[in-house]
């Protein structure tokens, strides 16, 4: 079962089953990736639903206030020493569903967050997932692209007052996202940085366009990536540290997720989403750690996140 909406445009509801595949360039439809995108998947829809067994699935692990500020001490001392610029450390926060259904849930997302790519879907060997996106990583209709640099985030309750450290973190995107295009031989234009309310937090947010008339579309997606927003900087470094300090698998989160055909791609990051495991909503957040970030600040950061999916089952 998938369940999806793209901005603007109406809910898509299938019945299939989500197959592993070793590259995008032979694909079009709906299409999601893990963390690091070493496992693509495909959605091959069926005439006829079919009953999907909830797979056993490990609970993952929370870490509780104490233990994220000594990760973050263990991030800005590999700043210090190791060459780090910037590590996005994830957490996971849990909450039973109680007698909310999934699908009650996936459509208060649709209405809460008009601007988001909202999913839901069930199955057999991914598991049960839902989530509600505001980053676009690649938008294509025909010959124009856009993409999207967002990082730094403040609650939106709050009138944002952007520090050093946070214009920092989103021109680390911005930049990333411009080498790439040049050296694709890309004319681009910038816009931004300019606030993006996203529910609970505001982001800053620099939008790029360009023309292409060649469709490059799967290309950019895998040179993007994970971009410095979900992993860091340098990448490499960045992506052996996640692995050694976070406790939980980030499986599905900030790996790539959407609509993908020659016409037309939608594909979104990962982000504000959860995991479903026996009627309990585990739902993963992330922060950018560098030698400037505040335990506590970053705590909030990471459970006002949360609270994009958290708040709507109360």
């Amino acid at each position: 079962m998938l369940h999806y909406r793209i901005p603007g445009q109406e809910v898509v509801r299938s019945h299939g089953i989500f197959l592993p595949v070793k590259t995008l360039h032979d694909f079009n439809g709906f299409v999601l990736s893990n963390a690091d995108a070493t496992h693509l998947y495909v959605f091959h829809p069926m005439k006829h639903a079919r009953e999907v067994l909830h797979p056993k699935k490990i609970k993952p692990h929370n870490m509780d206030q104490t233990a994220f500020t000594l990760v973050i001490h263990k991030i800005q001392q590999a700043i210090k020493h190791l060459g780090l610029v910037k590590l996005v450390i994830s957490r996971v926060s849990s909450k039973p569903m109680e007698n909310m259904k999934a699908l009650d849930l996936f459509e208060r997302l649709c209405n809460a967050y008009p601007d988001a790519f909202v999913y839901y879907f069930n199955d057999l060997t991914l598991g049960e997932w839902i989530g509600a996106s505001p980053e676009i990583l690649l938008r294509q209709i025909k010959d124009q692209y856009f993409l999207m640099s967002l990082a730094g985030t403040r609650p939106s309750s709050e009138a944002p007052e952007w520090n050093n450290k946070e214009i920092v973190e989103q021109r680390i995107v911005t930049d990333y996202l411009e080498d790439i295009l040049q050296k694709m031989r890309l004319n681009y234009e910038c816009i931004g940085p300019y606030n993006h309310v996203a529910g609970p937090v505001t982001h800053l947010r620099t939008d790029i366009t360009f023309e292409s008339t060649r469709n490059i579309t799967k290309e950019l997606i895998t040179r993007m990536h994970p971009t410095p927003a979900v992993c860091g900087i340098p990448p490499n470094l960045a992506q052996e540290s996640i692995k050694t300090l976070e406790k939980h698998d980030r499986e599905l989160y900030t790996g790539v997720i959407g609509y993908v055909s020659q016409e037309q791609t939608h594909c979104y990051v990962n982000l504000r989403c959860a995991q479903i495991i026996e009627g309990e909503l585990h739902a993963y957040a992330g922060a950018g750690i560098t030698a400037d970030s505040n335990p506590e600040a970053e705590w909030i950061e990471t459970e006002n996140k949360s609270n994009t999916l958290i708040s709507l089952l109360n």
